[in-house]
């Protein structure tokens, strides 16, 4: 059995990339092989998403001052 799902066209072409890249010669073969990727990351992944999230949130700040000042910062580490 068979059904039509409805994607925005630049899903279609990543998903055209993605089946040209792997080598499959069908979207449907493209969108299963994504499939089952991501269930193995999904299944894989054994931590808590929130806190990550969290974590990542705390972090983003900092990481906007530093990259502000990536060249002061890679002259002290060379220093």
């Amino acid at each position: 059995m068979s059904t039509t799902i409805r994607i925005m066209k630049r899903d279609k072409e990543r998903l055209e990339v993605l089946a040209k890249k792997s080598g499959r010669k069908k979207l449907t073969e493209a969108l299963r092989f994504a499939m089952d990727a991501a269930e193995r990351e999904v299944e894989g992944f054994r931590g808590n998403p929130a806190a990550i999230e969290e974590a990542l949130k705390a972090a983003a700040p900092i990481a906007r001052r530093t990259s502000e000042r990536v060249d002061e910062e890679l002259a002290k580490s060379i220093e």
